[in-house]
């Protein structure tokens, strides 16, 4: 079949501090490659309406990953990338995720947008003042207390890394 892809479909994960830029990040790679982008807080602020510290959010949060991977999944399996807009923030859950694209025959690829803190910070503020829809706001105090228990990625965790920043 003429322009038939032969490669194997990659899903594309993304890790970083939050205001690193990961969504406009996914953007780009779903322009340029081309790939079908999932924005969980797209997803999740559309559906539900809630910030991402309300106590129900995590139990929600899940729920939708879990949909937009079936979704995904017909994606790649129609031969077309995905990048999946969500922070793989810790080794744990980049393992995860890179498990379940390999088990489904596809190939992962882990997209470290690499800021400074500082750099996370102003992003933030910016994004808040733009006042996106589809974004959650976040306050100093908050991207400073998510990067403290964010896990920078590691080649030990033996996944394809593109660092993306400085």
């Amino acid at each position: 079949m003429p322009g038939y892809r032969t490669r194997t479909p990659r899903v594309h994960l993304l890790a970083g501090l939050n205001g690193a830029g990961k969504t406009t990040y996914a953007r780009r790679l779903e322009a340029d490659l081309p790939a079908v982008r999932f924005t969980l807080d797209e997803w999740m602020l559309r559906l539900h309406e809630l910030r991402y510290d309300d106590p129900i959010y995590p139990e929600l949060a899940e729920s939708c990953k879990s949909l937009i991977w079936d979704t995904a999944l017909q994606v790649l399996r129609a031969r077309v990338d995905v990048v999946l807009d969500w922070n793989q923030w810790s080794r744990k859950r980049r393992r995860e995720w890179a498990t379940r694209a390999i088990q489904a025959g596809f190939e992962p690829v882990l997209h470290y947008i690499r800021v400074p803190l500082d750099t996370a910070i102003a992003h933030a503020t910016i994004r808040n003042a733009d006042g996106q829809v589809y974004a959650h706001v976040l306050d100093a105090a908050a991207v400073k207390h998510l990067a403290s228990i964010f896990e920078e990625p590691g080649e030990d965790e033996g996944l394809k890394i593109r660092v993306i920043g400085d």
